[in-house]
């Protein structure tokens, strides 16, 4: 994309080469090669956790040059009619521009204190302010910290409300750790974050495609991330009532299909009437249930969701509308794609690309750079105020604007 005396340029690609530094140099040749000689000013990386980091970021950089860098470890990634759940797959998006700055910070410490970090992140953004912030990037660790607090304590120490956007880094479903990239750093139990500056502005869509079940009901007692009693009752004999036979764990058959929804206020800018949390953990000498992310204080009113690949399918098609209209008709520089690690493969198989990426790049026109990947979570402003979700697709764009 380019406007006249004010360029921009964008494009996207993956690799699956098996050597970390040859995957990382391949995809950055192939996203730079839509900059058409132009110098790449900011790298977007992805990367399965398949591959060192470092070697990534170091191919990378022998192709992006003097870019600065940003992105995080990656349950999958996902490309233009794409979508690589291996265990070694890398993506970059490459943007030239005149008009829109990419500023990547990172912030350690985030498990344990989720709300200092975000402090933390407000601070250094307040201290380059120039008034022209549009959008701010979110990255974190998907297996430590609050992201709920995290997020609390951004919107409280910005200057004015920015949309936060972005999605928690993961890993190849063994929950064992995660890395966070910023620049030439590659840290864990951290957070990256980039403010977009200048003119440019971000829009953005949410689906799930789940559906409430049941009647709503009040968490009666949590503790940080674990909800431990629903009704009264554990937490664990609730959600299990929704499931065929006599489970004992969250691994068993039907456990995927099955979340929690908050409902969303009916007066709220939101097009779902439910912002969904799935449980990642079991303790199971109390019965309590674990959701990263926190948000799930004692008195919150939920209801059971149960999900619906259907639905995923048409919802996610109906997200890609709305972006699609809020863009007026204009070509996104590039679009963003932060879809949950239990929406990929899980339940679509070899035909995620498909079922669930072609048809949302084909309501956008598939011209746009686009970029994604498979998150622990999910990070978009819902009901008037930066969120966090589960089992949920963000799709963002970015528009240059003269």
């Amino acid at each position: 994309a380019s406007l006249c005396g004010m360029p921009s340029f964008a494009g996207s690609a993956l690799s699956k080469e098996a050597v970390a530094r040859v995957a990382g140099r391949a995809a950055a040749t192939a996203a730079c090669a839509a900059l058409h000689g132009r110098p790449a000013h900011f790298c977007l990386v992805f990367a399965t956790s398949g591959h060192d980091p470092q070697e990534v970021l170091a191919g990378v950089r022998e192709v992006a040059g003097g870019a600065r860098l940003a992105g995080c470890s990656a349950e999958g990634v996902i490309g233009k009619a794409a979508s690589e759940e291996s265990f070694r797959a890398v993506g970059v998006l490459a943007v030239h521009s005149d008009q829109i700055d990419f500023e990547p910070l990172l912030v350690r410490g985030y498990g344990a204190d989720p709300a200092g970090v975000g402090r933390a992140i407000a601070e250094r953004v307040r201290a380059h302010w120039r008034g022209d912030e549009f959008a701010l990037l979110l990255l974190p660790d998907g297996l430590r910290g609050s992201a709920s607090d995290l997020l609390a304590a951004l919107d409280a120490g910005l200057p004015r409300p920015l949309p936060v956007v972005g999605g928690a880094a993961g890993d190849a479903l063994v929950f064992e750790g995660t890395t966070q990239f910023c620049d030439g750093e590659v840290a864990s139990d951290a957070v990256t974050a980039v403010v977009l500056r200048g003119a440019g502005r971000l829009e953005f869509a949410l689906s799930h495609g789940c559906r409430g079940i049941g009647i709503e009901r009040t968490i009666t007692a949590a503790h940080g991330p674990w909800v431990e009693t629903i009704d009264h009752q554990p937490a664990w004999q609730v959600f299990r009532q929704f499931l065929d036979g006599d489970p004992d764990d969250l691994n068993t058959e039907g456990a995927i299909y099955l979340s929690v929804g908050l409902p969303v206020p009916p007066n709220a800018d939101d097009t779902e009437p439910l912002r969904i949390r799935t449980p990642l953990g079991l303790d199971k000498a109390n019965g309590a249930l674990l959701f990263p992310g926190g948000g799930l204080a004692q008195g919150s009113v939920i209801r059971l969701a149960r999900r619906d690949p259907d639905a995923i399918r048409s919802s996610a098609r109906r997200c890609a509308e709305r972006l699609a209209r809020a863009g007026k008709g204009e070509a996104p520089l590039f679009v963003l794609q932060f879809d949950c690690a239990g929406r990929g493969k899980q339940l679509f198989g070899s035909r995620t690309a498909d079922e669930l990426v072609l048809p949302l790049q084909t309501e956008l026109g598939g011209a746009a750079p686009w970029l994604g990947f498979y998150t622990y979570g999910e990070i978009a402003p819902a009901d008037g105020r930066s969120c966090y979700h589960n089992f949920t697709v963000a799709l963002c764009g970015v528009y240059p604007e003269s």
